[in-house]
């Protein structure tokens, strides 16, 4: 009799789903004005949703204390459970997690829909376990440029113009020769205004949220992607293991509909900013076929060169990638630079 508790007690702590347990969602966005908030508090939803015994806690605008690098080690260490983090973040310790960043690599919504069902998303799942880590989500924020003075968005135009952006796209700037501001994204406007800053390189939700259309005088939307963030929710390796089956399906569950929310998300702001710049009589258009390819050209040359020699598996990744997105259904699809 005594045998037969002690087996229960056993099995019952053994497959976790029914013990209670509280997890902190960490990041730096606001928890409503930004997608990626409203995101995570969806993917918070569904995972109680679905098991109700797990209690996830939002921590928006860094309100538990970490800086934005610091969620990393914490969710490294267990500290944290979860952060929605820039993946230029990790990328600085884990050099391979930079495929992610190459621009021009991921050309549309839809390119990066097909790399997560791919073996690419698999293999960095793989490289993120060995560092103690997680990918959860899949969240990617298209962008464009915006100028404060009429001129062709191609590199040449732009050597010795100020410019902001951020992750690897400040390398493809430094190699057009144009120079590079970090201030604080909320002083973007009026830098512009100023003077101070000749344009930025960032995604639609920042075009929208700075009010851009009253600072600039063009903005680039639509057609393949060059500029683009992608900002997942990463989750340490150490909550994820000592979950039960049924919870990590739950988070699996939620992550799904998360980004299914995400991707509209990002359709609709990019509408938003393309009424917005027009209405406010600021000049709307695709880059040109010339730009993309001059740009694309400069990208390969420097940070896809660099990147692909990084290690063997940096290359392989890349390689990958490229062929994913090349292998398609619709031939008609957008294709990455190396097209």
């Amino acid at each position: 009799m005594i045998y037969c508790r002690i087996l229960m007690l056993i099995t019952g702590l053994g497959m976790g789903s029914a013990i209670a347990q509280d997890l902190n969602i960490s990041h730096q966005f606001h928890a409503q004005d930004d997608s990626r908030g409203r995101a995570a508090q969806i993917f918070a939803t569904e995972v109680v949703r679905r098991s109700p015994e797990l209690k996830i806690n939002i921590h928006p605008q860094l309100s538990m204390g970490f800086t934005r690098d610091e969620q990393l080690e914490a969710l490294q260490t267990g500290t944290l459970d979860f952060s929605v983090l820039p993946f230029f973040v990790p990328s600085k310790k884990i050099p391979e997690f930079s495929v992610a960043l190459l621009p021009g690599l991921v050309p549309d919504l839809a390119a990066a829909r097909a790399l997560k069902a791919s073996i690419v998303h698999a293999k960095l799942q793989d490289i993120a376990a060995d560092n103690g880590l997680r990918i959860v989500t899949w969240w990617w924020m298209p962008g464009g440029f915006a100028l404060a003075a009429p001129r062709a968005v191609n590199p040449i135009s732009l050597s010795g113009l100020k410019f902001q952006t951020c992750g690897l796209m400040q390398n493809v700037l430094v190699a057009a020769g144009a120079q590079l501001g970090d201030e604080p994204i909320s002083e973007i406007p009026m830098l512009l205004d100023m003077g101070a800053l000749d344009g930025v390189a960032v995604p639609y939700e920042e075009f929208v949220a700075l009010r851009l259309h009253e600072h600039a005088v063009l903005g680039t939307f639509g057609g393949r992607f060059l500029v683009a963030c992608f900002t997942p929710m990463l989750m340490s390796k150490k909550t994820w293991d000592r979950l039960s089956q049924k919870q990590r399906q739950a988070i699996e569950e939620a992550a799904t509909v998360s980004d299914a929310y995400f991707e509209n998300a990002q359709i609709e702001i990019e509408t938003r900013g393309i009424e917005e710049f027009k209405t406010a009589g600021v000049e709307v258009r695709n880059l040109t076929d010339e730009e993309l390819t001059d740009w694309c050209n400069l990208a390969r040359q420097t940070v896809w060169h660099r990147y692909s020699e990084t290690n063997a598996l940096s290359s392989e990744l890349m390689r990958t990638a490229i062929k994913v997105i090349h292998t398609r259904a619709s031939p008609n699809e957008a294709q990455p630079c190396a097209s």
